[in-house]
């Protein structure tokens, strides 16, 4: 693929991303079949004194919250990175880059993704993993540095590029060289989906890789089958997949049944409610990726800011309800999993490591 082509493509998926619907239709995130509950004792806790800074990266954010790498790579999305920057610094929390692969094959377009020269904040770099095996680790150096990324993640997107009309759906030999980038580079390598989970035995052949994290990505929320859908107007034979992958919640508890790192959800959170539950179920923190280009688009770094500071408001909420104090208290507390949730993932996880994972759950 040229880079003329990459370049354009990232326009036309911000472009659809705001002017239709892209949101899954049948497929929920299951976050709504989880209820919280109460954290001890009745006491009243003043929502005042509600702590919500957590580690992220090994350096505190003021909540376990992210923006999911969505975009650059185009000069006209260059405002849309920034603007992002600008509202999570401000907001104390971390930010991802879209893809850098552009950047890559056109380094004149490094700038669109180079918001850490303006903006103080933990900042995630991004490579598609059929790029792995493209690319040398000093050029893949390179394209981190060059940005002065904290981090490094790799996206797996098969169903992306099965419906993608210019999509490499050839990811041999990626597990290979995700190890070989996570050895090597210096940095921790995060490998995230975009939209159609991963599952647990995915997460375990990622674990014997060595990777430092591991995103959800969750089916749920933005839908990019149905993105890649619309830009292939009609010429792709995927539509069958257009309500396809693991919902978010399930592929958060699938990835803590067998992987121990540092755990994100992204795919569908929506809310403070929602973030407090991922949290509950294992998430170091979650990422919000459309609903941020959506706020940029109406107002700007203030629609950013102003979308993540109510975020925060609604789980210091959420918290003050439940009687926890800070994360730590979150990440305790007990939950219901309704049994059709429940009955999805004994089909999953063995019976022994499913109740290990739910010792804190009351039925």
């Amino acid at each position: 693929m040229s880079g003329d082509q990459t370049k354009s493509r990232k326009l036309e998926h911000v472009q659809l991303s705001l002017s239709r619907d892209v949101q899954f239709k049948t497929l929920t995130t299951l976050f709504e079949q989880v209820d919280l509950l109460p954290n001890g004792s009745p006491e009243k806790i003043n929502i005042s004194s509600v702590r919500t800074g957590t580690k992220f990266l090994g350096k505190m954010i003021n909540a376990p919250i992210f923006a999911s790498g969505m975009t650059g790579g185009h000069e006209q999305v260059a405002k849309i990175n920034f603007d992002i920057a600008e509202g999570i610094s401000e907001a104390g929390l971390a930010m991802g880059v879209g893809s850098q692969r552009a950047m890559i094959e056109d380094p004149s377009l490094a700038y669109t993704y180079d918001v850490k020269k303006e903006h103080d904040l933990i900042l995630m770099g991004n490579l598609g993993a059929a790029q792995t095996t493209k690319y040398s680790i000093d050029k893949i150096d390179g394209m981190v540095s060059g940005i002065e990324a904290d981090a490094l993640c790799i996206h797996t997107n098969p169903g992306q590029e099965a419906a993608q009309p210019e999509g490499n759906i050839d990811f041999r030999g990626v597990t290979s060289a995700i190890s070989e980038i996570s050895s090597k580079l210096g940095k921790p390598v995060i490998v995230k989906e975009v939209g159609n989970g991963i599952s647990r035995d995915v997460a375990l052949r990622l674990r014997n890789a060595g990777i430092y994290g591991i995103d959800a990505g969750g089916s749920g929320g933005t839908n990019w089958i149905a993105i890649e859908l619309y830009r292939s107007k009609g010429k792709s034979n995927a539509e069958i997949f257009k309500e396809w992958g693991i919902p978010t919640a399930q592929s958060l508890i699938e990835i803590k049944s067998s992987f121990d790192g540092f755990v994100t959800a992204t795919g569908g959170i929506r809310s403070g409610k929602d973030v407090a539950k991922a949290v509950a179920l294992g998430a170091d923190a979650c990422g919000i990726g459309m609903p941020l280009v959506q706020a940029q688009s109406k107002a700007g770094a203030t629609g950013v800011h102003d979308y993540l500071t109510n975020i925060i408001e609604e789980l210091k909420a959420e918290m003050a309800r439940l009687n926890c104090r800070n994360i730590e208290d979150l990440k305790k507390i007990r939950f219901n999993i309704s049994p059709y949730f429940t009955d999805i993932l004994r089909q999953r996880i063995s019976e022994g490591k499913l109740n290990l994972l739910m010792n804190r759950t009351k039925h």
